[in-house]
């Protein structure tokens, strides 16, 4: 914002230079030198200030193609400042009157010839072979038709009534065929469909070129006549269009949102019909003007005749062009059509569900994995918001990936989803914006069944800390649940105990019977000890028929009735493959904190009293 508004102020700036050019002009109109200095001195100022604005947006820019403008830009308000100069050293400086042709006009000629470079450069580098090819036909019909009604009323009559030299009138025709020349190219920057620059820079370097044109034109007509003397009222019209034309290049400091360099791809149909007849246009009238004028072989038949050859050759290139665009149009659709035949391909034969949604999360198409895994057909779930699926405990995380799908970025998220057959599903679905002209429209979601890894993921949790064949606990979750329990029962003086046993004759079994019956026998004691724990306790299996249970707040005297609940519930027979067995247990106690303190010593102790057990049982037997 601060650049614009320091733009408006140069803008205004450049009008009231103007006005004080006039004013000055017409303050001092009958004092030759004083008028004649100021001028001068104006022309310089007015001529360097738009010098050091292109020389310093050459500076800024990156682009090979806009250094190259800026600077014949720059060069064509340098080689103005360079004629100004001479002037003034010429007027000023040395008190001679300026002739009419003087060796520093070549300058004033130059920085036209440099403006025309600068945007036929661009309109070269810019547009296509057979548009630019079109448009220099364009500029050869405007050239011939222009310079044959220039000769047939102004060198014609002036060469035959006024003794002026033949180089006198070719260095004043010189500048409105440049200025017609600049104007086709100003205006085949619309003609062609293509805005090679901003409509506000555009705006000014019309202003300038009609300002110049109008100049042009009134100095030519004051050379012819011999009239005119430094300081006319015209000169402050050659600073203006040198100034507009400079301040473009401060408008290309402003933001690029609004003032970039753009490339239109379509036309309007009015300047489509126009672009095409204009060239025709000119060459009918001047046929017309030919039939009613010319007497045998003259300018005119010479004009119409190099006239007609352009349209022709025109022609031709239009013709060439349009079986070019016939060409490519058919190359065009078979690529769109490969692009949609590869697009579809994706889509439907992608192994995941793929769905495409619109900004508000609802379905737009799915693939048919999509519709397998929603149990649906796929046309019945269009305008359907996923959401509608979504296990209730995520429809906050859903809110929270709609927000974060209109910034446009891929990201993705889990959730848990129920098919219409009520079969739930874990879903890890990636979410990638639809960009169409860079706006968001919408997104695709590739959704993958993850639900049995899910699964598998649960159980390497559990069996983490359970026993594989058993289910029970294992060593590391006892250790861990018994650490705890320590902690809590040292802050509440509480008693706990830890049981520790075995199976007295679970080896000979095992030996005789095999390892799957072993196991079974195993898998059966493990229930009855889970039947023995309930929730209140917990049972780990240690390794082979060794067990360990926690009992936790009970009295000691309960602990002595617990044990001999348990060893009762073990020691009944066990049916493995319609075999019975007894499997009577050891069972070793320790007790917090009189046998120990801490896990390691409570469980060497309750396992030192298992062994005591069995001892026993062997001696007694």
């Amino acid at each position: 914002m601060k650049i614009k508004k320091e733009n408006k102020i140069w803008l205004v700036s450049i009008i009231g230079f103007i006005l004080f050019y006039f004013l000055w002009l017409l303050l001092w109109r009958n004092n030759g030198y004083v008028r004649s200095l100021g001028g001068n001195v104006l022309s310089i100022i007015g001529t360097l200030v738009p010098s050091v604005w292109l020389l310093g947006a050459y500076l800024r820019s990156k682009l090979t193609i806009n250094k190259v403008y800026w600077i014949l830009l720059f060069l064509s308000t340098f080689s103005y400042l360079l004629g100004e100069l001479c002037s003034f050293y010429v007027e000023s400086i040395l008190l001679i009157e300026s002739p009419s042709l003087n060796l520093y006009e070549t300058f004033y000629m130059l920085s036209v010839l440099f403006c025309l470079f600068a945007f036929i450069f661009i309109i070269w580098k810019r547009a296509k072979i057979a548009l630019f090819t079109k448009f220099v036909f364009d500029i050869g019909i405007v050239m011939t038709v222009s310079s044959t009604f220039s000769w047939y009323y102004i060198l014609s009559p002036f060469m035959k009534n006024a003794p002026v030299s033949l180089l006198s009138l070719s260095v004043s025709l010189y500048y409105p065929i440049i200025d017609i020349l600049l104007l086709v190219c100003i205006s085949t920057f619309y003609f062609m469909g293509e805005h090679f620059f901003s409509n506000r820079v555009l705006k000014f370097i019309l202003i300038g070129l009609f300002i110049q044109i109008f100049a042009n034109s009134i100095y030519f007509f004051e050379i012819a006549q011999n009239s005119y003397f430094s300081g006319n009222l015209i000169d402050p019209l050659f600073i203006l269009p040198e100034l507009l034309i400079g301040y473009t290049a401060l408008i290309g400091r402003e933001p690029m949102k609004e003032h970039s360099i753009e490339i239109e791809k379509h036309e309007t149909h009015s300047v489509t019909v126009l672009r095409l007849i204009l060239p025709y246009v000119l060459v009918i009238f001047l046929f017309i003007f030919m039939i009613q004028n010319s007497n045998g072989f003259d300018m005119i038949s010479v004009g119409s005749g190099l006239s007609i050859t352009f349209v022709l050759l025109r022609q031709f290139v239009v013709l060439a062009e349009n079986r070019e665009l016939v060409r490519q149009y058919y190359k065009k659709n078979e690529e769109l059509e490969i692009s949609e035949e590869r697009y579809r391909s994706l889509f439907e034969y992608h192994p995941d569900s793929v769905f495409s949604f619109d900004l508000k999360g609802k379905i737009e198409s799915m693939n048919s994995v999509g519709a397998t895994l929603l149990e649906e057909h796929p046309n019945a779930l269009i305008g359907f918001p996923l959401a509608d699926f979504i296990d209730k405990d995520y429809t906050e995380n859903q809110d929270s990936y709609l927000s974060k799908m209109k910034n446009g970025k891929v990201h993705h998220h889990e959730f848990t989803l129920k098919n219409k057959d009520g079969k739930e599903l874990s879903i890890d679905m990636t979410h990638i914006p639809i960009m169409v002209k860079n706006k968001l429209v919408g997104t695709f979601g590739v959704g993958r069944d993850i639900t049995e890894n899910k699964l598998n993921e649960e159980k390497i949790r559990f069996y983490a800390y359970h026993d594989y064949l058993t289910g029970l606990a294992n060593r590391r979750l006892f250790e861990e649940t018994l650490e705890l329990a320590l902690e809590s029962a040292d802050q509440t003086d509480s008693v706990l105990a830890i049981l520790f046993l075995d199976l007295d004759n679970f080896k000979e079994i095992n030996d005789t019977y095999g390892h799957e019956t072993g196991d079974k026998l195993l898998i059966s004691v493990s229930n009855r000890i889970t039947t023995f724990c309930g929730e209140k306790h917990l049972a780990a299996r240690m390794g082979g028929d060794e067990f360990t249970i926690l009992l936790e707040n009970i009295s000691v005297d309960y602990f002595e009735e617990e044990i001999s609940l348990l060893s009762d519930l073990l020691s009944e027979p066990y049916k493995i493959n319609g075999v019975n067995f007894l499997c009577i247990p050891s069972i070793g106690v320790a007790y917090f904190p009189t046998d120990g303190i801490n896990s390691n010593e409570l469980l060497n102790k309750a396992d030192n009293a298992m062994y005591d057990v069995k001892f026993n049982k062997k001696s007694t037997n």
